[in-house]
Order: C-alpha cells, then structure tokens, then sequence
C-alpha cells in the first residue's frame, strides 16, 4: 500500500515517545539569600527509577545573562543516579557587598537535567528525548531589610482601580510576585499570567472587561505558598487590602 505524505507523517508521530516531564526535581520554588548566610543549599532529585541524569547549574542576572561574579553554583555539574538526590550550594562571592544595601536584587538559579545518550539504534529512531530545564528566582536580601516575624510587607502594596485595570504601587523593599487575579475569588480573570513588581515601581495588571469595585488578588511569599487577598475598590480611592488564608496548593510563579 502506497502512503501519502499524510499518513506517512502520522505513522512518525505515532510511532515517536515523547518525554515532557522532568526527571530532575528541586524542593523549592524560590530562594531568599539573607546576607548574613555564606551559602544556600538546594535538594536536587533525580525522579527517575531507571535512568542517571546529569545536572547543570547556573546563575544569571536579572537580564537572564550568566554570571558568577555575586553567585557560584556547586558543582556546576553533576550526575545523579537514578532515584538518588544530591545538593548545590549557592555560594556568594565577595561583589555581594556592592548590592545594594535599601532592597532586594534579583538573580535566577537555573537547573538543566541531560538525559542518557540512548545506545540503541532502534531506540534512536523511535524516542525523542527532551532536556527540560528549570528556573527559579533568587533574592538577595541585605541585613538592612531583614523582616520582623510574621512581617506581612506585601499588605502594604498600594492598589487603585481605573479603565485601565490595577495600578499597583510596591512601597516596599521587596519584589512582590502576584500569581491570582480574580473577580470573585473562584476564578482567574481571563488573560491574567503573574506580575512581578520590582521595590518601589509601580506596574499595572489587567482585569479585561471587568471593572467592578471588588478583587481578589494573591502574592508569593518567602516560602513559595500562595497568600490570597481582598481589595475593596470604590472610585478612584485607593483600595482597602484584607488577607485571606494561605492557599498550600498554589503553583509558584
């Protein structure tokens, strides 16, 4: 039976596996580097039962630009055999001390897993294999701002409605991350991803077609859980924030 280019197409896909998750695991969504700490440790998990992997570390910059000036990752290589975990630290350098001392910097920790070069030709043909990678945002937080226990520095954000969705003022000396916008405090507003807002800039987050006087809005904290909040809104006043319970299952952003 002659095949179409169609069919022939379907035939590769069928016949192709795919790996989309990943094998190599962190147990954090992000870091907050206290100044006072030489180093921060991270626990990296290889997932897979069957496979080793090798781990690829590394920092950047706010820009996404590799450096090791402020940060070293260690080791920046490793291999993790199958079902086992191991550790990076995240060492910082002595350029730590010409951050700025009135609030946060931003860096990112990235971690690249390398799968095992199959040594099967017929497995060559037929397994695609994918390098998933992860990112996760690193704060450096001088001595200056350290935080007060139970310190809710995100209530403080100061939020006006308008025609154009929220305008949201960070007072604070540390990057906010807003992962929930809701009307109703079910549902995601339609379009709304996260908003990450630098200390002391203001960002606007869209609400679409809806301009009502109530929101529910929730923030990152430290520790990567999800913390809801009420806005009450009336006119161009600025908005009434009241914390709602922390939400345990929220994915980090």
């Amino acid at each position: 039976m002659k095949l179409t280019p169609l069919k022939s197409l379907c035939l590769i896909l069928l016949s192709t596996a795919f790996t989309t998750h990943a094998a190599i695991n962190l147990d954090r969504t992000r870091i907050v580097f206290p100044e006072s700490d030489k180093a921060s440790s991270l626990k990296v998990e290889n997932q897979s039962k069957a496979l080793p992997y090798l781990a690829l570390s590394w920092i950047e910059d706010k820009n996404g630009r590799k450096e090791n000036t402020y940060f070293m990752a260690l080791p920046p290589i490793q291999r993790l055999e199958a079902g086992s975990a191991s550790q990076v630290r995240i060492v910082k350098q002595a350029a730590t001390s010409q951050l700025p001392k009135d609030r946060e910097s931003l860096f990112y920790f990235n971690l690249r897993e390398v799968p095992p070069k199959s040594t099967s030709a017929s497995d060559e043909r037929s397994v695609m294999q994918v390098a998933m990678q992860s990112r996760i945002k690193l704060f450096w937080r001088p001595k200056a701002i350290t935080k007060k226990p139970g310190e809710l520095a995100e209530m403080r954000m100061e939020i006006t409605a308008d025609a154009k969705g929220l305008t949201v003022h960070n007072p604070t000396p540390y990057y906010i991350t807003l992962a929930w916008l809701s009307k109703n405090a079910k549902t995601m507003l339609p379009g709304f991803d996260s908003l990450m807002i630098a200390p002391f800039a203001t960002a606007t987050a869209s609400t679409g077609d809806y301009h009502g006087n109530y929101y529910s809005i929730g923030y990152i904290d430290d520790y990567g859980a999800l913390k809801k909040v009420d806005v009450q809104c009336a006119a161009l006043a600025q908005c009434k924030l009241t914390e709602r319970k922390i939400e345990k299952d929220a994915k980090a952003r």
